[in-house]
């Protein structure tokens, strides 16, 4: 019997953080930023790459996290890295996990290739910046996302999220 201070990972998350677009100018000597991503879920916190002097930048980098509550969002945060200061934050929002955690737990093994599970759209503050579409590619459950960052004037993230079941889980 699992005890209740340790949490059972139900599945993990593949995050591909694909680009970043119109990001906020942190340098003003340069008029340009140096962004990272921080992906942080419970106590687990992996980041990208730093794309020097970039406001779009490109990582198309993709970060791994356990996933043990469908329920708790993942925290996304950029920072503009600094060789001298404290890095700056370049803004935020939050990834929902409910969506394609209720799409992992269908039986798709008959679904065509490319088919939509779900669309979310953005309302209220799901942090949307477009549509979102859950939907069955290449055998795998996954979810395009393009986010608006809050606590920043502009900036948009767009991220791939792919569930990976992991073996002897029951969803």
């Amino acid at each position: 019997m699992a005890s209740a201070s340790k949490e059972e990972v139900i599945g993990k998350l593949n995050v591909r953080v694909l680009r970043g677009s119109n990001l906020a100018i942190c340098d003003p000597l340069t008029h340009t930023s140096d962004p990272y991503v921080v992906l942080q879920y419970g106590n687990q916190k992996v980041k990208t790459s730093v794309q020097k002097k970039n406001p779009n930048p490109v990582w198309n980098e993709v970060l791994q996290l356990s996933v043990t509550n469908p329920t708790k969002p993942v925290h996304l945060e950029i920072f503009d890295e600094d060789k001298f200061t404290a890095d700056d934050s370049m803004g935020v929002a939050q990834i929902n996990l409910t969506d394609i955690y209720d799409a992992a737990k269908l039986d798709l093994k008959h679904a065509s290739d490319g088919t939509r599970i779900k669309t979310i759209y953005p309302v209220g503050v799901n942090y949307l910046g477009g549509e979102s579409h859950v939907s069955w590619k290449d055998g795998k459950v996954v979810q395009d996302l393009i986010l608006k960052l809050t606590k920043v004037d502009s900036g948009l993230i767009v991220l791939q999220l792919e569930w990976v079941h992991v073996p002897g889980v029951k969803l």
